[in-house]
């Protein structure tokens, strides 16, 4: 994949695009190789929130009419 992505960046670099087309096989390699992985996950840091579930989203917004 690294390979692939070399030659994408070489055939299409993308300059001054925000998005270059190679990024997407970055992403995938890096995502599939466990490097994007964030670890440990901190979920106490913030006491004080809550998760909502989808239901509760989908009921505020009918009940609002969004």
């Amino acid at each position: 994949m690294s390979a692939l992505i070399a030659a994408a960046r070489t055939v299409m670099p993308g300059k001054g695009q925000v998005f270059p087309p190679f990024q997407g096989l970055q992403y995938m390699r890096d995502m599939f190789s466990g490097r994007g992985k964030l670890a440990p996950l901190d979920n106490g840091r913030y006491p004080g929130l809550r998760w909502t579930s989808v239901r509760e989203v989908v009921a505020e917004r009918d009940r609002y009419g969004a």
